[in-house]
């Protein structure tokens, strides 16, 4: 219904020869804990976004699991959680209590950081328009800092909040109400060190079910088996990198070695403010030429299994592509980009075009493809969605 339609959609994009897709409305400020109920069976069309408001159970389940399998060996917090159910359609009722309460990316605290303007940190221009980055406290410190990372002094922590922005009209730089909030990381600093981003704090709902659906359905379809000795290796692409909390979660959370992610951006702007600001390790940078991109990913990148190339995700996918590398492909994939409008940019969800032409020569067998849409309130395409 239009309740639905106006929150910020997860859809599962399958190619051509699926025999099933699971399809899931989710909205933003959901929870990980979602579980995809299968909306129907049969040939798909190829990429075409399957849409249903299938049913949504966050509670225990395979997501759960996955979740807490693969990163308890990683997860440098040791605590005990009490998982209970959360409906969020109940929508006058009472509260739900907190899904995790040892969650640092809660529910319960985002009111540090939501609809708020915060401190401006920086503002960087290409010509995509302004990546700008704000602050705001944490109420909530664990004085997290990765080991081996030189750094002097007290560890704090801070929210950073990416923005995307136009030029304003009158000339200079955007302020702090205004551009289009894209991601929010928690990071951790200590004396004149770069910024480290917190990799098991995942703030935004969306982010959280985008990655729930991505290893849930993989997981369904017998691809992630979740015993560390038995799970293969995998791999992700994420387009679009914000401030890169997608890509540092799931190379945080899974054993070392089982996942490689690959993440293309193509705004510089963005990519500057991520590695200096918002704690995206620096050393995850890979060529930006097209050719020597598609290379290096095939080639290894050096032994670096988080890495990042500064293309547009059309020009990645067809280069890996006309690679022809038969076993170079993806298990899941995040979509997740926008520009400074809010959009979704045509090259990426048009039927038609390279990106999703490209993309069924890349994906695993038992692949799962993740899409973030905003749809608008009658799903006419108002808020950068497809109608």
């Amino acid at each position: 219904g239009p309740l639905v339609n106006a929150m910020a959609a997860s859809a599962v994009v399958v190619p051509s020869g699926t025999a099933e897709a699971w399809v899931v409305w989710t909205p933003s400020y959901s929870v990980a804990n979602a579980v995809a109920i299968p909306s129907g069976t049969g040939p798909v069309p190829p990429l075409a976004p399957l849409w249903s408001a299938a049913a949504i159970t966050p509670a225990l389940g395979v997501a759960t699991a996955a979740l807490v399998v693969t990163g308890r060996s990683r997860r440098l917090r040791a605590t005990t959680v009490r998982r209970v159910p959360r409906h969020f359609f109940n929508l006058f009722g009472e509260p739900a209590p907190e899904q995790d309460p040892e969650d640092p990316g809660r529910v319960a605290v985002v009111g540090e950081y939501q609809n708020m303007p915060g401190q401006m940190v920086s503002a960087e221009q290409s010509d995509f328009g302004w990546a700008t980055v704000q602050r705001h406290n944490a109420s909530e410190q664990d004085g997290y800092w990765p080991e081996g990372v030189a750094g002097d002094g007290e560890v704090t922590q801070e929210w950073r909040e990416l923005k995307l922005a136009k030029a304003p009209e009158g000339g200079g730089q955007p302020g702090p109400s205004d551009g289009k909030g894209q991601s929010v990381v928690k990071v951790s600093l200590r004396g004149n060190a770069a910024p480290v981003q917190v990799p098991y704090c995942m703030a935004l709902g969306y982010a959280k079910s985008m990655c729930a659906l991505a290893m849930t359905g993989t997981h369904l379809q017998g691809a992630l088996q979740l015993d560390e000795d038995t799970m293969p290796r995998m791999r992700a692409l994420v387009v679009g990198l914000g401030a890169g909390s997608i890509p540092v979660w799931l190379h945080h959370t899974f054993p070392k070695g089982k996942m490689i992610v690959d993440t293309v951006e193509i705004d510089p702007a963005v990519i500057t403010t991520a590695t200096e600001l918002l704690g995206f390790p620096k050393r995850a940078l890979r060529p930006g030429e097209v050719s020597a991109a598609a290379a290096d990913a095939i080639g290894g990148a050096g032994g670096e299994t988080l890495r990042l190339y500064p293309l547009g995700g059309e020009a990645f996918v067809e280069a890996l592509a006309a690679t022809g590398a038969s076993d170079y492909k993806y298990d899941m994939v995040f979509i997740d980009a926008f520009d400074n409008a809010g959009k979704v940019p045509d090259a990426i969800i048009d039927p038609e075009g390279p990106f999703l032409k490209a993309m069924p020569a890349l994906l695993a067998p038992k692949a799962t493809v993740v899409l973030n849409l905003l749809v608008g309130m009658t799903g006419s395409g108002s808020s950068g969605g497809p109608q």
